[in-house]
């Protein structure tokens, strides 16, 4: 009975997006425009960068060189093998997906098994530090100090994540190195430029959908009426356009973000914590799609976004409230400045354009 009406609710939905698509096509337009100006100023710079890297790393023997300096804070932090320390820095440097990329790099090389990586997903996706400085400390907020704020009470949200869901967790990691590494740098590096390439178009590919989907719910008036409604629930603590700004966060996050930055900051500070950490179904899907060759428990990850956000919403919203509850709206455009996140890309590019010469030379 629950299969029949499953599929019964599929087709419905396959024949409602064929309606739409063709009743609703300019709203459908407008929102893949809208998904487009956030990919190319936000995302492509702030990503591509730190995908390349994480590729690399899980192809090289770099990957084991970084368990040395940063497996003391995988195993006494995070209680987790040494050898996940290389996918616990990209979370950290290189923005939602890039984490999850090395830990589904490691485990189509047989390192790391589908519930160990669903386990530690819990706690290495995170907002980078390029977007959060540049364009929610800078552009929502005001000040790149409150964005590195965010991103610190991020990091502790995504430690206490993985300590709550990995609790009695059995990590068996250890003593398996499979064929990880086993690439040279010159063969790692062009793996990983191919690699990157395909999944920025991928998490382009997603951001666009849901830029649509968006951009209908709001034409629509759905978002309109459940903000409305959303509002009434928190006693207008939260304001209906902080409650548009919520709800398109949860489907894609460029979008909501873009929406803040028209805030009075007291509703960013509402809104931002919980959404960031959460990452949107935009990311959610971005991430389940890395693992498209071996599948992961997407309903762990999911539940642990829900935890991750909530927890840094507790620790970030009671400060940033007190802090722009009667703060008048930005004006500017949120973007990615010059010399944040861009500088730091450029210098991983340069750093593999080193090993790789040197290999080469070497040859």
């Amino acid at each position: 009975m629950k299969k029949a009406l499953g599929k019964w609710l599929l087709a419905a939905g396959c024949t409602g997006a064929a309606l739409a698509l063709l009743f609703c096509s300019a709203s459908v337009g407008e929102g893949i425009r809208r998904g487009l100006a956030v990919c190319a100023s936000v995302m492509i710079p702030s990503l591509f960068p730190f995908l390349i890297l994480s590729d690399f790393i899980a192809r090289t023997k770099l990957g084991r060189m970084l368990e040395h300096p940063l497996g003391g804070i995988a195993k006494h932090l995070y209680r987790c093998p040494r050898e996940l320390a290389p996918a616990i820095l990209m979370s950290w440097i290189g923005g939602y997906p890039a984490g999850a990329r090395v830990l589904a790099g490691l485990v189509d090389q047989g390192s790391l098994t589908r519930e160990e990586a669903g386990r530690a997903l819990t706690f290495c996706v995170n907002s980078g530090p390029a977007f959060l400085v540049a364009v929610v400390g800078a552009g929502v907020l005001g000040s790149p100090g409150w964005g590195l704020f965010l991103f610190g009470c991020q990091l502790a949200a995504g430690l206490l994540t993985g300590r709550i869901l990995c609790r009695g967790f059995s990590w068996r990691i250890r003593g398996r190195g499979g064929r990880r590494g086993s690439l040279s740098p010159a063969a790692g590096f062009v793996g990983a430029v191919s690699s990157a390439t395909a999944g920025m178009l991928s998490i382009c590919a997603f951001v666009l959908v849901f830029s649509a989907v968006s951009q209908l719910l709001g034409d629509w008036g759905l978002l309109t009426a459940w903000s409305g409604r959303l509002s009434c629930m928190t006693g207008g603590i939260l304001t209906p356009p902080g409650a548009v700004c919520l709800l398109t966060g949860l489907l894609e996050i460029g979008g909501g973000c873009a929406l803040a930055q028209g805030l009075p900051p007291g509703q960013g500070a509402l809104v931002l914590p919980f959404v960031l950490s959460f990452s949107s179904l935009s990311v959610i899907c971005q991430v389940i799609a890395c693992f498209e060759k071996s599948g992961v428990e997407a309903g762990l990850f999911l539940r642990s976004r829900l935890v991750h956000g909530a927890l840094t919403f507790l620790l970030a919203a009671p400060v940033l409230w007190g802090r722009f509850a009667a703060a008048p709206a930005m004006t500017g455009r949120p973007v990615l400045a010059p010399g944040s996140g861009g500088l730091l890309g450029a210098l991983c590019i340069a750093a593999m354009l080193t090993i790789l010469c040197s290999e080469v030379e070497g040859n």
